[in-house]
């Protein structure tokens, strides 16, 4: 009797502090967007992603023991959850078949997502919807959510106010998340969370002015983010929540009127916005400008990255690239228009092509259903209005999907979690999502669920129910092996990777850059998520130490040596990954291993056949190995893939100089600049390399020209006088040089002394 009195006290202690790390874990996610952890790589993603995942890992294996031991804490059954499992599942499938399975699992620093984070958003999903049942607890936990939003607008109030630095530069606020965009869609959820739960308040309440001060600091916050997607998902979700109000409000017909009203006023304000984008007070409001300088330059940009996109679906339709796969689709059908744009796009900034390209059709069925499962969780209650359709079955459908009861939201609630729910896709149309939203998305679907699920199958309940010993036996060990295994797998050897990977950026002036390569070295040797970013950065870390003449012979081939190898593995894990063959072929064109060098490239361009930059690489590996007639014709093909690209256009005017060929300079060079005679120093360069010491001088005299008052290029113009033998127009442009800049006085006079002794200094 004692020992049994003993075990049920055991027992009880036991599912006390389960409940307790639960709901502390759970109550702690709200509260990640604030890690921001400077020792680790990409400091502004990994920390989050770090800490979000062991807090999932500790509450989903707690709960795990919890809910064998308790039926109550069982999960319950909904279509959002049959979509996420389903959406889930698929994307396993694609990434499976990835060109690159490792990174569609584990992605990298810079992203943070893969395969790996929507599993752990999914174990989120379950315990919290499993967990907080009951109104009071959601409130509890948004009420947590939206206070920590406004600490993280208060402080992207303080950069406008320059108390703490704008992370990413210039004057777009980013506050803990380091990236406008991320910010803007985080202020998002939360502006229409506060109006969702002030609708809820009763009149006087302290919470009222909670959330009116976060809906404020919210809107300010995203205003100055200036974000075009952010503020495209705010229209649209304002728009919707408004729409519907203004289309089924019944308790206030003069409210309906108003919901009407302001649905006019929002079309008239956006509609001025652009209809003013020339005026001063729109130029001289910068976010504002942001918005309406849309122009369809950017929207031809978009179109050319989604055509790329939409090449690569039809190559793979069914299960699509994997995921952090789009880099394979946009280098092989790479558009030369894109020459100004960032040239190792790993998103499509559409979340319908990006889904489309990770997990084909199906992962963007999965995807769309999701958002439809919550849809029809938030209008689940709503009298049915399909007499309409004719079809009995598809009639029938449709009342039984919208007929039960979701917990007595009304009208106006579900107007603003439907305009929550469109708001984020529309942003997601132009931008893509990241831990932050994901984490908010997950939320929501979880509220969502807990306010329509059904209890699991009473075959389900019996399967799951264990006795005491079987618990303690086998489910406590296996969960607490699992999760040991996980946080070591998942976390800790990522995270190693992610602080030694820093710690090699920094400097060490007792041992030198030794110690920053056998740091790297370190960081590569884990063979953990970044693996590839580990890589990239030993070979930027040896293309500065070849490029350091104080460097030591020795220590430029341990650095060459690291680098070489990391590239070769990396190419070897990733053999269609143009962006590696490219790395290697650089570093052997500034180690001056040219034949080596060209052997990667051209495999590169195989890969990424119109990429202007890997022809550029080829024709530099040329010029440098002294083949000019081959680099022209390199810097030739680029040229013809886009004559808009002015600096192919250079680069070949360049090549038909040292060519001797100046006809065909002339024939490149006059239609865009109206001369042959370019005023870049390549160009000096280029013609005082073939002795036309003519055109150095007039490409002196028109920089001087330009800018009369620049000393140091009087002095290079005197220097070009002197070299055509016009030595007296070499004294004048001296004696100007130091009239404009005192400080080379000295300099100047002996140069004025060797020049009348008739030498040349």
């Amino acid at each position: 009797m004692a020992d049994f009195k003993r075990r049920a006290i055991f027992s009880g202690m036991l599912n006390l502090w389960l409940k307790r790390i639960v709901f502390t874990g759970i109550f702690l996610v709200p509260f990640v967007p604030l890690v921001v952890t400077e020792s680790l790589f990409f400091p502004y993603i990994t920390g989050k992603a770090f800490v979000y995942r062991l807090i999932v890992e500790i509450i989903f294996s707690a709960w795990l023991i919890l809910m064998i031991k308790n039926p109550v804490y069982r999960p319950r059954m909904s279509f959002i959850l049959k979509a996420f499992a389903a959406f889930i599942f698929l994307i396993a499938v694609s990434d499976a078949l990835s060109p690159n399975a490792f990174k569609s699992f584990w992605s990298n620093f810079e992203r943070m997502e893969g395969w790996v984070a929507l599993i752990h958003h999914l174990g989120y999903f379950l315990v919290i919807g499993s967990m907080l049942a009951g109104e009071k607890l959601w409130r509890r936990f948004f009420d947590t959510s939206i206070g920590v939003s406004l600490i993280v607008t208060g402080y992207g109030i303080l950069q406008l106010f320059g108390v703490f630095t704008i992370n990413q530069g210039g004057v777009r606020v980013d506050s803990t998340f380091g990236n406008a965009a991320y910010l803007g869609v985080y202020t998002l959820f939360h502006i229409f969370l506060a109006v969702f739960f002030l609708m809820r308040e009763r009149l006087h309440s302290w919470r009222q002015y909670f959330y009116g001060a976060a809906i404020a600091l919210n809107l300010i916050i995203l205003y100055f983010t200036a974000t075009r997607g952010v503020f495209i998902g705010l229209f649209v979700g304002v728009l919707v929540s408004v729409g519907l109000l203004a289309l089924f409000e019944r308790e206030n017909k003069k409210l309906r009127k108003i919901f009407a009203g302001a649905l006019i006023a929002l079309f008239v304000f956006v509609g001025s916005i652009f209809l003013l984008k020339d005026t001063a007070l729109i130029k001289a409001t910068g976010p504002l400008n942001r918005i309406a300088s849309i122009s369809l330059n950017d929207a031809n940009v978009r179109f050319n990255i989604w055509k790329i996109a939409f090449a690569g679906f039809k190559e793979r339709p069914i299960f699509g690239w994997g995921q952090e796969s789009f880099n394979y689709v946009f280098n092989k059908h790479y558009h030369p228009s894109l020459y100004g744009q960032e040239q190792w796009f790993d998103r499509t900034h559409n979340i319908v092509f990006d889904w489309l390209i990770a997990g084909g059709l199906l992962g963007l069925i999965a995807y769309l259903v999701l958002f439809a499962a919550g849809l029809i969780a938030v209008w689940k209650g709503e009298p049915p209005r399909f007499h309409w359709i004719k079809a009995a079955k598809i009639r029938g459908w449709l009342e039984r999907i919208f007929g039960a009861d979701n917990g007595g939201l009304g009208v106006r609630e579900k107007a603003v979690l439907t305009g929550l729910l469109a708001g984020y896709f529309a942003q997601n149309f132009f931008v893509f999502d990241q831990i932050g939203s994901y984490i908010l998305f997950a939320s929501v679907l979880g509220y969502l669920h807990s306010r329509v699920a059904e209890p699991l199958p009473d075959r389900v309940h019996k399967a799951l129910s264990l006795d005491r010993g079987a618990l303690n036996r086998l489910v406590i060990p296996v969960v607490t092996l699992v999760f040991v295994f996980s946080v070591y797998f998942v976390n800790a050897k990522g995270f190693m990777t992610a602080r030694t990977l820093i710690k090699g950026f920094q400097s060490y002036p007792n041992e030198g850059a030794e110690k920053n390569l056998t740091l790297f070295k370190k960081a590569a040797s884990y063979e953990a998520l970044g693996k590839s970013e580990v890589r990239e950065q030993i070979s930027q870390a040896a293309s500065r130490v070849l490029a350091t003449k104080e460097a030591s012979l020795a220590l430029k081939q341990s650095f060459f040596d690291a680098a070489r190898s990391a590239l070769m593995k990396q190419i070897e894990e990733a053999p269609g990954d143009a962006r590696y063959y490219l790395f290697l072929g650089s570093f052997f064109n500034q180690a001056g291993a040219f034949e080596e060098a060209r052997a990667y490239l051209g495999k590169a361009l195989e890969l990424s056949p119109r990429k202007q930059m890997i022809i550029f690489e080829i024709g530099s590996s040329y010029f440098a190995e002294g083949k000019t007639a081959e680099a022209l014709a390199a810097f030739k093909e680029a040229f013809l893939l886009e004559p808009k690209f002015s600096e192919a256009r250079q680069l070949y005017g360049l090549m038909a100089i040292y060519n001797r060929d100046l006809k065909l300079a002339e024939e490149i060079l006059v239609p865009a600049y109206g001369t042959a005679l370019v005023a870049d120093d390549r160009f000096i360069n280029a013609y005082d390399k073939i002795g036309d010491k003519k055109a150095v001088l007039k490409i002196w005299q028109n920089r001087v020209g330009i800018l009369p008052d620049n000393a140091d290029w009087r002095v290079s113009l005197a220097a070009a006088y002197l070299a055509a033998g016009e030595r007296q127009n070499a004294l004048k442009e001296l004696e100007e040089s130091a009239r404009l800049n005192p400080d080379l006085k000295e300099r100047v006079e002996y140069y004025i002394k060797e020049i009348r002794a008739g030498r040349n200094p």
